[in-house]
């Protein structure tokens, strides 16, 4: 397999970009290497990955110019970047050139789709890289309005996950606890991991 780069990008903070981005480098890594790179000046992917043992490996990373070359990385199967909120930031404007495929987490309310819809005109749609939104955040028991909302992106021209991930307070307790969703044990531990593992599995269907 050659190596993949994807980039999880969005401009605006608060949006589970490093949820997403952690917990998929956990769901590949069950058939993958993966290195999760961390750019975001917060350094959060980091601070999760330091509190418990992780299936994968974990950079942090944020200088362009070491950035620049991650297509020269060949020891991994999946490079998963997570990105920091700045749409004027070198380092996000590198990720994006070199990856593959950019995934692009947004909960469904409306200030959080306008900042969606700011990252894809700014810094996806000039480079023409492959992409998908993935609906963050969910409220389980505002599904139907969620769907009204991928229906929305998708008449926008905009690519957008069929899975959703919906909104557990297991996800915040998982980054507490120092491990995916997936290896979490709590409260509808279940469903969370369920939801992100059918984020993987169509985002990988799109690749291959």
């Amino acid at each position: 397999m050659t190596t993949k780069i994807i980039a999880v990008v969005n401009g605006k903070g608060g949006v589970a970009k490093t949820t997403t981005a952690f917990n998929l480098a956990a769901i590949y890594s069950r058939r993958h290497e993966v290195l999760l790179v961390d750019s975001d000046p917060q350094g959060s992917a980091t601070a999760w990955a330091s509190r418990g043992e992780q299936p994968f490996v974990v950079a942090r990373e944020s200088n362009p110019e070491i950035l620049a070359q991650l297509k020269k990385v060949d020891q991994y199967d999946l490079i998963i970047c997570d990105t920091p909120p700045n749409l004027g930031s070198d380092t996000l404007s590198t990720i994006v050139s070199a990856a593959d495929y950019v995934v692009l987490p947004t909960p469904p309310a409306l200030m959080d789709l306008i900042a969606l819809m700011e990252t894809v005109t700014t810094s996806i749609a000039p480079t023409q890289v492959k992409h998908r939104v993935v609906l963050t955040k969910v409220d389980p028991r505002r599904m139907t309005d969620a769907v009204d909302v991928q229906e929305s992106l998708r008449a926008d021209g905009i690519p957008v996950c069929s899975s959703i991930v919906r909104l557990y307070a297991g996800h915040e307790k998982s980054v507490v606890d120092g491990v995916s969703i997936l290896a979490w044990k709590g409260k509808n531990a279940k469903e969370a991991g369920a939801d992100y593992k059918n984020v993987a599995d169509e985002l990988q269907r799109e690749w291959n």
